[in-house]
């Protein structure tokens, strides 16, 4: 059971709250939150058994220097808060928390609600991998009920894990190749999980879904069109209606299936790594090679490709970038830790018992997935959090490469999900021959002109 805190009158004193009559709602709902999450922190850190939270409690409480805690925010602000807390006089004191409300504050309509249900169970399968895979989930310290002026609230604390976001190693071309084995490990012993709860987070699902058929509806409606406006939306109307609605309601359908425990979201933003040993060291690493896999907000049972297949998307948009940019050995690079990624992962998931047939599905799932991401996430939604990363400048660049994910990703969902095109007999080596094949054609029509003229075989040399 989590401990409750009832802290209604514990935020009485305006010097700590220090907020101005003048500061606007949403501001002063925001530091309202800080100090709720600093007092249920300092009310609650002498009963942990963990020890750097123990060592918070006597600093701000022992110590007799005014230690205080502090709280930075990171993200959010409305239905939850990501923030840093730390011991101010001892900066080296800190964690991490995610503090989740069962209504915005400043939201009156009661009908619209966070589930702080998935916090308990993000809690839980934190627990789960940080015993399966310790070096790769950040501990889980406390996940705690708290309650203020009649809401309810979870506070979600981990330890705090240092490192930089994984993109930036795709985005300078340069790849450590420890983190694609480690990931796969990590993926593979989530997805080994035998005694799961099916119903786990279904709740978070229906957002999901409501994508899904968004997507669809997008994809249908370029389908039937006769001036298409780019080489998607073309590809889009080459395949017809049925088969656009065949592929569409089989990913639909595989998303509702419960494989296993996934991660659900483990794109390169939610991946952390060693940060290099100084920012001049433009091909180093860090000597540990370390990867954190953060955010576990969506885990739940779902389809066992969605996880790989998520982690394969920006690497591959920075191949087709890179290509565009005539920078092919960054795409040496990119193409090794895609491959290792994927031999590690098939392996392992054989090692645990899967039947050759079941690793064949499970290739496809993934690519049927990378390609949702490329074709939902980068071209429909055109997502600015990561598309804005790919290293392409000039708008023209922009777009052509957004073009380039999108039919790329609608060439992936019919590999994974059109059987008549791919036959579900169709061997290991033979879909990723075509996956190559496909990313290929993507890489080569992104190539300078120069490099297609005096290097013609430079490409089949990357991939």
């Amino acid at each position: 059971m989590s401990p409750r805190i009832d802290i209604s009158t514990a935020i009485v004193d305006d010097d700590n709250i220090n907020i101005s009559p003048f500061e606007d709602a949403v501001a002063y709902d925001k530091r309202m939150k800080q100090m709720l999450l600093i007092n249920a922190i300092t009310k609650n850190c002498a009963s942990s058994p963990h020890e750097i939270l123990q060592k918070i409690n006597h600093a701000i409480h022992d110590s007799g220097d005014g230690s205080k805690l502090e709280a930075t925010v990171l993200s959010g602000g409305c239905a939850n808060l990501s923030c840093k807390v730390s011991v101010d006089k001892h900066p080296e004191l800190c964690v991490f928390a995610k503090f989740c409300f069962e209504y915005a504050l400043w939201n009156p309509d009661r009908t619209v609600h966070y589930d702080l249900q998935r916090v308990d169970n993000e809690y839980k399968i934190m627990q789960e991998m940080s015993r399966k895979t310790p070096d790769i989930v950040v501990p889980p310290l406390a996940c705690w009920d708290v309650k203020h002026e009649g809401q309810n609230m979870k506070l979600l604390l981990t330890g705090w894990s240092k490192g930089i976001q994984f993109c930036n190693q795709f985005i300078d071309g340069k790849v450590d190749p420890r983190i694609a084995t480690k990931l796969a490990y990590s993926l593979a012993a989530l997805h080994n999980i035998k005694d799961f709860e099916p119903d786990l987070n279904s709740l978070v699902k229906q957002c999901m879904a409501n994508r899904l058929e968004f997507m669809k509806a997008v994809a249908k409606e370029a389908s039937k069109t006769k001036t298409p406006n780019d080489r998607t939306e073309a590809y889009c109307a080459t395949l017809g209606e049925n088969i656009i609605t065949k592929i569409m309601d089989a990913n639909i359908e595989n998303y509702n299936q419960r494989d296993c425990l996934i991660h659900s979201d483990p794109h390169v933003l939610n991946i952390l790594v060693e940060a290099k040993p100084s920012i001049e060291d433009v091909g180093g690493f860090g000597p540990d090679g370390t990867v954190i896999l953060c955010d576990w907000e969506m885990a739940m049972a779902g389809p066992i490709g969605k996880d790989v297949g998520s982690a394969l998307s920006f690497p591959i948009g920075c191949m087709i970038a890179h290509g565009m940019n005539g920078r092919l050995d960054a795409n040496v690079c990119i193409d090794k830790y895609v491959n290792t990624l994927l031999d590690t992962y098939l392996s392992q998931i054989e090692v645990d018992g899967k039947t050759v047939e079941q690793v064949v599905a499970t290739l496809r799932n993934i690519f049927g997935w990378c390609g949702r991401f490329l074709y939902f996430v980068y071209y429909v939604r055109n997502d600015q959090e990561q598309g804005r990363l790919f290293p392409v400048y000039s708008d023209l660049s922009k777009e052509r490469l957004r073009d380039s994910l999108g039919v790329l990703g609608l060439k992936l969902m019919r590999l994974s999900y059109d059987n008549d095109h791919v036959p579900a007999s169709t061997s290991l080596d033979e879909v990723r021959k075509t996956f190559n094949s496909l990313l290929q054609e993507e890489v080569t029509r992104g190539l300078p002109k120069i490099e297609l003229s005096s290097s013609p075989r430079s490409v089949i040399a990357v991939l």
